[in-house]
């Protein structure tokens, strides 16, 4: 799909690759960084609890001990997925070169369809990458802290890996097609990253308190329940744990996916641009 093509040549730009696809994996090396420390003694707490509370040896030596770490930083994931998205989306109009795009491609479904397409494998392609990062620096750093991580590459602990992939790109997306719906609508990328991210990481959770249904059901709550719904675990971003089912939280993240990608696509198609 040319489309498709088209918008890979500007994905793989070098200013793309560091800016989003490096805070990817900076974020998940720091973290697991991080989580080894707090084993090896350290003070650093990534849940505002105890260090003992949170990263013990025992934990991390378990089959899904390996993705532990990734797995807490799934909501950086979330929010660099986010600004992708919208900046993308945002931009093409900010810059005028949507209009180009419609004259080589006058099939706008095909147009939103490619750049859809390559956005998400940008986010899977990075999500890959920051696991394997995570893991290996995991793998390397274990040792000098009492790790074992014989369990990590049993059945059950590749499982989890593969799992875990899952998982956080599902988890990833969710923010980012909300806040590229946001995007197409308000042709802001500055709107649409702020109001996202600020939903995503505290706004949300501050309405939740008030609102017991949003704290259950809101997409915060649903990309944290995908996120760890593989290998359990604290919420993301020092959030409470999920507290519905894995598969429940997959069909809700679906059908926000549907809507999101159905307001979309119906304003991309009608709406006229004039610039």
């Amino acid at each position: 799909m040319r489309a498709f093509r088209s918008e890979w040549v500007k994905l793989s730009r070098r200013n793309t690759l560091i800016g989003f696809g490096g805070a990817m994996v900076g974020f998940s090396l720091l973290f697991t960084i991080l989580a080894f420390v707090n084993v090896g003694g350290g003070d650093v707490d990534l849940e505002g609890g105890s260090a003992e509370e949170f990263v013990t040896a025992a934990v991390l030596s378990l089959p899904e001990g390996s993705v532990f770490a990734i797995t807490n930083v799934a909501g950086f994931l979330g929010i660099i997925a986010l600004a992708l998205f919208a900046s993308n989306l945002a931009g093409e109009f900010n810059k005028g070169t949507i209009r180009m795009l419609f004259v080589t491609e006058p099939n706008r479904l095909k147009v939103l369809a490619g750049k859809f397409a390559a956005l998400a494998s940008f986010v899977a392609l990075g999500v890959a990458a920051t696991l394997v990062v995570s893991v290996g620096a995991g793998a390397l750093l274990a040792p000098g802290v009492g790790v074992e991580t014989s369990a990590w590459w049993t059945p059950d602990g590749l499982a989890a890996i593969g799992s875990t992939y899952l998982n956080l790109t599902a988890a990833a997306l969710v923010p980012a097609l909300i806040a590229g719906t946001i995007a197409v609508l308000t042709r802001s990328a500055s709107i649409a990253i702020s109001v996202g991210a600020a939903w995503f990481i505290l706004g949300e959770m501050l309405i939740g308190s008030f609102i017991d249904s949003l704290s259950v059901w809101g997409p915060a709550a649903i990309t944290n329940a995908l996120a760890v719904g593989g290998v359990g675990g604290a919420g993301m971003m020092g959030g409470a744990p999920p507290t519905i089912a894995y598969a429940t939280a997959g069909l809700v993240a679906l059908g926000y996916a549907v809507i999101s990608m159905a307001i979309c696509s119906t304003v991309f198609v009608k709406r006229d641009v004039t610039s």
